[in-house]
């Protein structure tokens, strides 16, 4: 029977996927409140601490090995998705988004640098899933596990604590919008934008680009020193620009859901380093750096909007998306839309309106700086 039980490469890899499914369908009954990631590692977590399963089970399942190439060929995938076009029409929005970053980065190493250290300022950098990996895998090297769950938990937390704040400021501008429509500036929609179907063809050769991507990537990083990952944003965008991979090409490998299944177990893994006394450890640091970041924003966005033309709510709501990205803020805003209007003309107004926006703001802080400054600033984890 215990040989039957034994978390072997195919017991580890499906208990994973159980508390992946059981995360995310528990996040969906609770109506989103709390990320469906943060669900599953605590569900694992609580099951490690039982001794019901073996704190290693992202490494017992044999994935620890692809989860690097998977995080390059996702971030790719990034960069390959971006439009400059799409940025360059709303340039208030991406300086926006741009300055509340800095703002944010210098706070947090001046207060969590100078109280905590420098590698905990470095490991509560904000962003999405690619920050993370990128932080932890270097937290690994070094053998710092709290920074690990400090990195787990900030990717965990951070859209919990900052998507009221959004949902607030979008909610606001939106009913100033309503009331006045003649604020509606000439910015670029993207979401007016039909996505473009994939072109099909071989899903060999879809792999083979995005590797040969990758593999480009990590020989500039050798000759340049400048990180891999940094170096794959840009190369997507490049490659994207000049034809060599499409808009989507995730989705013509077929495998988008099993490279992202990989993203999500490497980041579950992250929470077996959680153990009780090096949670109540972070815990505090935690709270500074969320503190701190939300501080950064709630101060400095609005007197930057006011320079570039955007309301006091609108300014706060746009600077929070480092701390969400997409999809959720774009899905934010659409249920703050439906909340506020059911007139179709309405709706698409603040829905192409606010969404982009949105939509944008991420695309900038999150997916660009948050990733680049995530590749620089490793260097000074010691």
């Amino acid at each position: 029977m215990e040989t039957i039980l034994e978390f072997d490469v195919i017991q580890s890899g499906l208990a994973l996927l159980l508390f992946l499914a059981l995360g995310d369908f528990l996040s969906t009954l609770g109506k989103g409140i709390l990320p469906s990631i943060l669900v599953a590692g605590l569900l694992y977590t609580g099951c490690s601490w039982a001794g019901l399963v073996p704190a290693d089970l992202f490494q017992r399942a044999g994935l620890s090995a692809l989860s690097s190439i998977a995080m390059l060929l996702l971030i790719l995938h990034m960069g390959a998705s971006m439009s400059i076009k799409e940025l360059w029409a709303n340039w208030r929005v991406v300086a926006l988004a741009t300055a509340s970053f800095v703002c944010q980065l210098i706070m947090l190493f001046l207060v969590i640098g100078g109280i905590f250290g420098l590698n905990v300022a470095v490991g509560g950098l904000p962003g999405g899933s690619a920050v993370a990996m990128i932080v932890q895998e270097r937290a690994r090297e070094l053998g710092y596990d709290h920074i690990v769950v400090l990195s787990v938990l900030i990717l965990s937390v951070q859209a919990l604590v900052a998507c009221p704040i959004a949902v607030w400021g979008v909610r606001r501008e939106a009913r100033s919008l309503l009331a006045h429509p003649e604020k509606m500036d000439e910015d670029v929609p993207i979401t007016s934008q039909k996505p473009k179907s994939p072109k099909g063809g071989s899903t060999y050769l879809a792999l083979c680009k995005l590797y040969a991507a990758a593999w480009a990537a990590a020989r500039l990083e050798l000759l340049t020193g400048v990180s891999r990952y940094i170096l794959c944003i840009f190369l997507g965008v490049l490659l994207a620009t000049v034809g060599f991979l499409d808009r989507d090409e995730l989705a013509n490998t077929k495998s988008e859901g099993f490279l992202y299944f990989l993203m999500m177990s490497s980041i579950l893994s992250g929470f077996s380093a959680a153990t009780p006394e090096k949670l109540l450890q972070v815990l505090p640091m935690l709270a500074a750096v969320l503190g701190c970041e939300i501080c950064s924003i709630v101060l400095f966005a609005p007197l930057i909007g006011r320079v570039l033309g955007f309301s006091r709510v609108m300014s706060i709501a746009l600077g929070v998306n480092v701390m969400i990205g997409f999809p959720l803020n774009l899905m934010l805003s659409q249920e703050v839309v439906g909340y506020l209007t059911k007139d179709p003309v309405e709706r698409v107004f603040l829905t192409e309106q606010l969404g982009s926006k949105m939509v944008i703001a991420g695309l900038t802080s999150t997916t660009i700086l948050a990733t680049a400054t995530a590749s620089v600033l490793i260097s000074l984890m010691h």
